[in-house]
């Protein structure tokens, strides 16, 4: 009995420190990898491909601004948009992460994939993995923190665009 009482317990802490310490997102799901990924089909009821495109288009260009220029238009069937956006996260360094949405009439499949943490020194590790800098614990929630909260507001924004408007 003391045996399942202390294993129950020793489990329970370890759940309570992974959520505790903000180690998981909100949002993203964290594959076993430990990379970190999201990946939605969002309907749009009566929306022509070709309209959708000219639309998530249309946000791309007015709001991910990169240094590298990495957007992606797929022109010739008007399917595919992709780029990089980043955010900062707390004064503490930006994320960056692969952005591509996959357009059919009357939906989209938007997917996040290759999120990286950048510190101020410009050291680039996958988001989470925070071995070789000092990142404690409090830090380390307030990114994940920092992280469903940009890139909630980007796919709210996704959202309002493809409906017709923005505030982004």
């Amino acid at each position: 009995m003391h045996k399942i009482i202390y294993t129950a317990g020793l489990l329970l802490g370890l759940l309570f420190t992974q959520s505790a310490y903000g180690q998981d997102s909100k949002i993203l799901t964290k594959a076993a990898d430990e990379t970190y990924s999201y990946e939605k089909i969002y309907e749009v009821p009566g929306k022509a491909k070709a309209d959708l495109f000219a639309a998530i288009k249309s946000w791309v260009i007015k709001n991910i601004k990169t240094q590298s220029n990495t957007n992606y238009f797929d022109e010739t069937d008007k399917g595919t948009v992709s780029t990089t956006p980043a955010f900062v996260v707390s004064g503490m360094g930006s994320v960056e992460f692969k952005l591509n949405i996959d357009i059919k009439d009357g939906k989209y499949r938007l997917s996040a994939t290759s999120f990286i943490f950048v510190n101020p020194q410009g050291i680039q590790k996958k988001l989470g993995d925070y071995k070789g800098l000092y990142a404690p614990k409090g830090v380390r929630k307030k990114v994940m923190d920092d992280v469903d909260e940009n890139f909630g507001k980007i796919i709210a924004s996704i959202e309002e665009a493809t409906k017709g408007k923005s505030d982004w």
